[in-house]
This record gives C-alpha cells, structure tokens and sequence, in this order.
C-alpha cells in the first residue's frame, strides 16, 4: 500500500511510531487496535467447560416430541433414552468437554438475546471478537484496518473516524440480524469485518485506482478487489433469500451491510459528529467561561496561512490549466484534507 510514504504520515505530526518498526498509526486506529488484541487474548485465557445437557424429565421430552405415541410406546422410548444418557454420560467422562470463551458468549452477536432479550450492547461488541482458533481472523482485520483506517482517520480526523467505524459496526450488526431472522437462524456471528469492510468501501471511494498486493504478490487496483468482496459475498445472501440452506461461517450479510454503509456514509456527505456538536451548542445549555481581561483594541490580525493552504493554490491552479483529470492520488488527497479542515473550520 506504501502508506509510510505519505507525507501526513511521515511528519508524525497526526501519528505515533512504534518504536523499531517504522510503523505509524492514528490515535483511534492504534486503540482499536490495541483493544481487538486484548478482547482476543481474554476469549482465549477466560473459558469454561461445557459438556453435552440430557433432558432432565424423559417422559416430558417424549410427550414433546411424541404426542400421538401410545403409552406401551412411550414406555419403549423412555426405557431406550435411559440407557442411552446412561451409555452416553459414561462416554462423555472421559472426554475432557468443550472449552467455551466466556468473554465471547457475553459480546458475541446472538439473534435471541440481542433482540428478544434486550442485549443491544452486542451490535458493537460482537465486532471486538474473533475466532479464537483462528488466527488469521484477527491478523487480516486489523490489517485491513491499520491500511485503510490510518489514512481515512488523519483525512476525517478521530472523533468522526471512529464514530464512522462504530456506526459501520452496528449497521453490519443490523444487516446480519435481519438475515438471521428472516432465514431462522440463531447462529452467533463475531468479527470487526463488517466495520473494517465499511473503510475499505471509503478508502475505495477516495482511491480507486491504488494498487493492492493480493497475498502480497498480485498488484490488484482497490475497485476491482471491493468488486470481488461485493460478489463473494452478495451471492450466499441472494441464495439465502431464496430460501436455500447455507452452511458458512462467514457472515456475508454483516459485510454487505459494512459496505453499504461505507457507502451510503460517502453518498450523503453524512457527518456524524455534527449532532454532538449541535448538543454541545444548543440554546439553554450552561456554558462556563473563564474571566479574562480585556484586550486592547487592536487591527485585524493577518490572515495566517499554512502549508495546506499553498497546496490547495498549486492544485487549483493545475486543475484549471490541465483540468482535473490530470491530478496524481496525492493531490487529490490534499483537496480531501482541505475540504475536511474548512468544514471544521480550523
């Protein structure tokens, strides 16, 4: 990707090195990131065990499952469910059981308890786990997010960053949970790849044409590895909808809805610190200032100008010369930096 060869990056004046390495995060990308890692090693140091459940009442579970049975062939099913809880919980003791995370079971997205029970904190937390048996899970996502994110969070700035990434979190949440009810699945889903799939579709956006190398070798442009993530993972979602059993472990729904939102976030020109903003300056609010003395009348002060600004002018003047086709990744880049600083108006 060649982000250290950025010039945002390289002054390391929005980031912070790691030391010996020559990598550079952004505050809100660098604490994402710290926070996966640490929700991982707990799904794998805080676990129980658990061991196959047998109905505790036979007779119930048979009325259950057999309400038409006659009572000779109830008593023929219960006396052959005995023996085989009996043959089973013998064979069961010397297995050691399955070793559950309980971390995951508390942030992991389960359609019954996020909507049923109320558990709505699972939209955001599901996307803080990962397969624990798969490292790969993790080491992708964050990658994609150190790539993708760093650039986006010094364009957007960190505030708005991070609620792009939490908001993209939910709406992945949300698109999944639809697909699970509508289809009657109760299967859990964890995983930062509905958030992490929303900057990719922004980062795309902004550029489409940058280089990618896929398993580090193939150069692939940023539109054209998006266009496969969107099919792989739109077609099991259109199946599924058709009403075809699918056997997957990935959630292709809550990627659909990462991207969608990525998406939709650009189209709108949504910005979603602007309502905390409007709070912080609505009518009636208390707000505390600090006595001062007063300043001697005075000019105008000049107005101050940075190295930005010289950049815009170089850029505008090259795009009414050559047109703006002409202009490279960079200096797109700096028309975006410059549309969000006159937006915060710093």
């Amino acid at each position: 990707m060649g982000l250290e060869s950025r010039d945002y990056i390289r002054d390391g004046s929005y980031t912070s090195r790691l030391t010996g390495l020559g990598i550079e995060f952004t505050p809100v990308v660098k604490y994402l990131i710290i926070a996966n890692v640490v929700v991982f090693l707990l799904q794998i140091f805080i676990t129980r065990t658990e061991r196959p459940k047998f109905p505790e009442n036979i007779q119930e579970e048979i009325e259950r499952q057999h309400p038409g049975a006659t009572e000779a062939d109830r008593e023929k099913m219960e006396k052959a469910m005995q023996e085989a809880k009996r043959q089973m919980e013998r064979m069961m003791s010397h297995l050691p059981g399955m070793r559950v995370s309980v971390v995951q079971e508390w942030f992991e997205l389960d359609p019954e308890k996020t909507v049923k029970q109320g558990q709505v904190w699972r939209l955001v937390t599901c996307a803080f786990c990962h397969a624990r048996h798969m490292l790969w899970h993790i080491l992708l996502n964050m990658l994609f997010l150190y790539w993708f994110g760093t650039r986006l969070e010094a364009m957007y700035g960190s505030r708005e960053f991070l609620l792009f990434y939490l908001t993209a979190a939910v709406c992945s949440s949300a698109a999944y949970l639809a697909l699970a009810f509508y289809t009657d699945s109760t299967a859990p889903a964890i995983g930062a790849s509905g958030a992490v799939m929303g900057v990719m579709m922004l980062y795309t956006i902004f550029y489409p044409q940058e280089t990618f190398l896929l398993f580090f070798v193939i150069p692939v442009p940023l539109w054209a590895l998006l266009g496969v993530y969107v099919l792989f993972d739109l077609h099991p979602v259109l199946l599924a909808l058709s009403g075809d059993k699918l056997f997957t472990t990935v959630a292709h729904a809550g990627h659909l809805g990462g991207l969608l939102f990525g998406f939709l976030y650009w189209r709108l020109g949504l910005r979603l610190e602007a309502p905390l903003d409007w709070i912080s300056r609505r009518p009636g609010r208390p707000v505390v200032r600090k006595a001062r003395p007063r300043p001697e009348p005075a000019s105008p002060p000049p107005v101050q100008r940075d190295a930005l600004d010289d950049q815009v002018d170089e850029v505008l003047r090259k795009i009414s010369e050559q047109g703006k086709e002409s202009l490279t990744d960079e200096e797109r880049d700096v028309l975006v930096r410059a549309s969000a600083k006159y937006r915060s108006g710093k």
